[in-house]
């Protein structure tokens, strides 16, 4: 039997076994019974069909996680649960064959990345704000409060907890806690985020949901956030029924990725300017290498971001991003200039 690796912290554990439950639900509710660990990976399979590989190996991972501890604290479960493990592994072995193009099935009410948004623009976020009080929910307030906040600093949404705000005059300096930095993915324990000369009304909407969300527990913020993404979730789908991706609480982090890259990379006038711009976009973001929002955030050629203060970054933290994105130009550069002094004249 597979045990989960030791290199898991407690929180990437617990968020396993909430998944897990969340699947076992599901499996129960479709079946309309009491369902066994065996119905639990079959159902898992025919979701699997409609799921992107990403989401597949999160879900399996979770699974395979869920089903280990089942058998250690149940231990008249070991044979069912080696049964359901095998039939897991072996589905894993089909995953490369499964075929392109399917036709469409109804859709998986489980949150995957292939109905999320990377980026909001301007016009979305403000249909999104200004619908979010009609829906009578409890948590419209939250959902706008930390849409009117994150927009400023894009932080990750769990990077809120912890964060401590000092206020000098009209700078405004965030201390946050970097999210990825358990596993060397962050350049640090914390980053700092600098706003000079910030205006008073984006200093307040800072403030507000700073300690909104530092009077409660990790814990109890955490169901906070996902009642937001839930929320927000029912909101665009409401807004944009015909859209297959739409904006979810991190297309906001993405839409600041994107501001930080036009204004520090997009306006370079030189490639030392342009690497440079790259690492201080990644100090902000909190990223480990210059690289990272360059592949996989917004574009900095995009819409949207109308009027946001541009925040500045430490550069002391600026000096310890690792230099991919300048060291793969450097020789994509001596290449070329090799090529230039070999050409025919």
């Amino acid at each position: 039997m597979r045990m989960p690796g030791p290199t898991r912290t407690a929180k990437t554990e617990k968020r396993y076994m909430q998944r897990f439950g969340q699947l076992w639900r599901r499996a129960a509710e479709e079946l309309s019974r009491s369902i066994g660990v065996v119905d639990l990976v079959r159902r898992f399979l025919v979701w699997s069909r409609d799921l992107r590989p990403n989401s597949i190996r999160q879900y399996r991972a979770a699974l395979e996680f869920g089903l280990a501890r089942l058998a250690q604290q149940n231990p008249h479960l070991r044979a069912e649960v080696a049964e359901a493990l095998s039939l897991l592994d072996s589905s894993r072995q089909k995953d490369p064959a499964a075929p392109k193009v399917r036709k469409p099935k109804a859709a998986m009410p489980l949150r995957t990345s292939a109905s999320k948004a990377k980026a909001i623009s301007d016009l979305d976020f403000d249909r999104i704000i200004a619908a979010a009080p009609l829906s009578r929910s409890q948590y419209a307030d939250d959902l706008v409060a930390s849409m009117n906040a994150n927009i400023l600093p894009g932080l990750r949404p769990i990077e809120w907890h912890g964060t401590r705000i000092t206020i000098s005059g009209d700078t405004l300096i965030m201390i946050v806690p970097n999210g990825k930095n358990s596993n060397e993915r962050a350049h640090g324990e914390t980053r700092t985020i600098i706003f000079e000369a910030i205006d008073p009304v984006s200093l307040e909407h800072l403030v507000a949901w700073a300690e909104r969300v530092n009077r409660m527990t990790l814990e109890a913020y955490e169901t906070l956030l996902t009642r937001i993404e839930e929320r927000m979730r029912v909101i665009a789908k409401r807004l944009f029924p015909r859209r297959k991706r739409r904006p979810t609480p991190y297309s906001v982090r993405h839409a600041v990725s994107a501001r930080l890259k036009r204004h520090y990379i997009g306006n370079a006038r030189t490639r030392d300017e342009r690497d440079l711009g790259a690492a201080i976009v990644a100090a902000l973001m909190g990223h480990a290498a210059d690289d990272t929002a360059s592949r996989h955030y917004g574009n900095a050629s995009g819409k949207g971001g109308r009027g946001y203060p541009i925040p500045k970054a430490d550069p002391v933290e600026v000096a310890r991003i690792r230099p991919k994105v300048a060291e793969s130009r450097r020789k994509m550069h001596a290449m070329l200039d090799a090529r230039r002094s070999v050409a025919p004249r």
